[in-house]
């Protein structure tokens, strides 16, 4: 099979992943403060990396002369990242139908109530804007697999580009 690596590092990052959600959720950081809630994006970023660099490693090591080129490593890290970012999908549209209903919805009340407090958005723990309750519920659950594609193509050429070389 030719994307068995691929398919398998991308397997344990979704794991990896929904390991960490359902951690949140039962620190209730989905439930009722959210303020540990953002550091998911940084947790898939770092997850994201790690998987990306092990499938196209793996694949360098499967090479007769230890040596990958560019576009290869590119075509496994972009392979991991496309299937990790829609089973991730997946997962938190599960998650938050079935699992946790509603997390989305009180965690954007949780900072409309902050934002009307006089928090900033920094103080809230979240320097991006807000969003209204629809951008929250629906966007984020439609782009986000799309904007981990993006991250994993930007991760990928970095890591590819760096594990081209011959292994000392």
């Amino acid at each position: 099979m030719r994307f068995k690596s691929e398919i398998k590092f991308a397997l344990l990052a979704v794991l990896a992943l929904a390991g960490y959600t359902l951690l949140a959720w039962q620190l209730g950081w989905h439930d009722r403060d959210f303020t540990h809630a953002q550091h998911g994006k940084k947790v898939a970023a770092v997850v994201f990396t790690v998987f990306i660099w092990l499938a196209i490693r793996e694949r360098r090591e499967r090479q007769q002369s230890g040596f990958i080129e560019f576009e290869e490593g590119f075509q496994t890290g972009m392979v991991v990242s496309a299937i990790t970012a829609f089973a991730n999908g997946v997962f938190i549209a599960f998650y938050s139908h079935f699992i946790n209903p509603g997390w989305l919805q009180r965690a954007w009340e949780w900072r409309k109530a902050g934002v009307l407090a006089g928090l900033t958005e920094r103080e809230l723990g979240r320097p991006e804007a807000s969003a209204t309750v629809s951008q929250m519920l629906v966007f984020d659950l439609l782009l986000d697999p799309i904007g981990k594609v993006l991250m994993g193509m930007i991760l990928t050429t970095a890591i590819a580009a760096v594990l081209r070389r011959k292994r000392v």
